[in-house]
């Protein structure tokens, strides 16, 4: 079964996450690749890689992640 537009099957999100832990911003050629691989649109591809690495920035943002950059000077200058 296959649906035509963004939906990914599980094997392939599985297969895109495990691609960006290891690499969060492969290249045209690489993604060009990884689309043929998986049979999906480059376009779907390099959405999903854009989408990921804005997720993972958000969940960053969330987290507040002690030891960034921006808290240990803010921190550091109320002292």
């Amino acid at each position: 079964m296959v649906s035509h537009g963004e939906g990914l099957g599980e094997t392939q999100r599985r297969t895109l996450l495990a691609i960006f832990k290891e690499n969060k911003r492969p290249s045209k050629e690489m993604q060009l690749t990884i689309s043929q691989q998986l049979g999906l649109e480059l376009t779907t591809v390099s959405n999903f890689f854009m989408n990921a690495r804005r997720r993972s920035l958000d969940k960053w943002m969330d987290e507040g992640s002690p030891g960034g950059a921006s808290s240990t000077s803010s921190t550091c200058t109320k002292a």
